[in-house]
């Protein structure tokens, strides 16, 4: 099971009821109601400025016992990423317990109803909404000496302005389209293809509104699908409502969406690094061309990695399990085992057992790494935190709601 596809739509609120229980800019209370317990905890930190003059605890592992529990996505309880902890002094006294997240709304919101955790996994788009619910507190950077092997331009985007580490970067991938050569010809290498009506209903999307509407930015040209106006998103939204014609579905599970491509249903899909790579070696396509775009307009990625609970009591020990997980043997195993890049790219790439995963993700080509210089480039758009990420989601879900009307 991809550790990716337990996203559901049924899962978790929406972005927007909790950006509302956040005191984001949606106003309904149903998404209020929806939030639940949320509500209380988010509210009482509306105010706060967690982030100004904020230190990182000093920690003492070797004072502290009892377990560790981590909120994870299924796969990555994996003995393989934590085996340097398990290695370690830690591990009779301080187990590691394993709960896993279905999504990133699913998970803010059941932390922020009162569960507790030491150590979750959001992606980095969510950290800001966790800090300001006061869920989490900075890292203390001494006590993760691989940190340094991060880019900056990955590791930055989980910092406050005083640099303080707020979120560790762990796994990365890029989003892109995967097609079939013998039955697609793009008229160009872009996202527009979801605008060719020579495709209408052989194309799945994934469900996600922030994508959907990065997507359109893209197709529209904005300078910066992280940074979109209201009017850049209301014209996203148009652009996505002619796409939404020739789409077939929008796609929940990765695994589903794999069969669906398999099975010929559809000739193109938005997959994640490993959907594409199955399809690409399942055995129907052995004779058949399938291709992972790289859209002139630069390809979509993620970033997702871990936050330290504001109540943890084993937050040295802590330390020593997210450091384990981030030394460059995991980061190596991650890409063997689901296809995924790593934030961790110090000394990794010759610890890969399948090299030719390096090439087919293009691993070893910075650019790929970086917004794309120019139309046509190889460039990738990471995600960021959002301020108005309740404004994509609300336009993407009239884009899906257009596709019965």
């Amino acid at each position: 099971m991809d550790r990716r596809g337990f996203f559901t739509a049924s899962g978790g609120i929406s972005a927007a009821a909790f950006l509302a229980a956040c005191g984001g800019s949606s106003k309904s209370s149903s998404s209020s109601a929806a939030a639940g317990g949320a509500t209380s905890a988010a509210a009482t930190s509306a105010a706060a400025t967690t982030a100004a003059g904020v230190t990182p605890k000093k920690w003492d592992a070797a004072s502290e016992s009892g377990p560790i529990s981590i909120f994870e996505w299924q796969g990555y309880e994996a003995k393989e990423m934590w085996a340097g902890y398990h290695a370690g002094p830690y591990d009779a006294t301080s187990p590691l317990k394993f709960t896993f997240l279905q999504d990133d709304q699913q998970a803010l919101a059941k932390v922020a109803s009162g569960v507790q955790y030491d150590i979750s996994h959001p992606c980095i788009a969510y950290w800001p909404d966790w800090q300001k619910a006061e869920l989490i507190q900075p890292w203390d950077s001494s006590l993760l000496p691989d940190l340094h092997g991060i880019p900056d331009s990955i590791l930055k985007n989980g910092q406050d302005a005083q640099g303080n580490q707020w979120h560790v970067p762990f796994d990365i991938g890029f989003s892109t389209l995967t097609y079939r050569t013998d039955k697609v010809q793009p008229k160009e290498i872009s996202w527009n293809l979801l605008l060719d009506e020579r495709y209408k209903g052989k194309i799945s999307l994934y469900s996600d509104g922030v994508t959907i509407i990065k997507i359109g930015g893209l197709i529209n040209g904005v300078k910066d699908p992280n940074a979109m106006t209201t009017d850049e998103i209301q014209a996203a939204k148009a652009t996505m409502m002619k796409a939404a014609k020739n789409i077939r579905t929008f796609w929940t599970s990765e695994t589903a969406a794999e069969k669906d491509f398999i099975n010929e249903n559809v000739w193109i899909s938005y997959f994640w690094p490993d959907g594409y790579w199955k399809v690409k070696n399942d055995p129907k396509f052995k004779n058949i061309g399938v291709e992972y775009m790289w859209p002139k307009e630069g390809r979509l990625a993620w970033v997702c990695g871990f936050v330290l609970g504001s109540q943890t009591k084993v937050g040295g020990r802590a330390h020593a399990a997210v450091a384990a997980a981030n030394a460059p043997k995991v980061a190596a195993w991650l890409t063997d085992a689901y296809q995924y890049g790593a934030a961790q790219q110090n000394g990794v790439q010759p610890l890969i057992k399948n090299q030719a995963l390096i090439k087919a993700f293009s691993l070893d080509d910075p650019s790929a790494f970086a917004p794309p210089v120019s139309p046509g480039a190889h460039g990738a758009w990471f995600e960021k935190p959002l301020p108005n990420r309740a404004e994509y989601v609300k336009a993407a879900e009239e884009v899906k709601a257009s596709v019965s009307t």
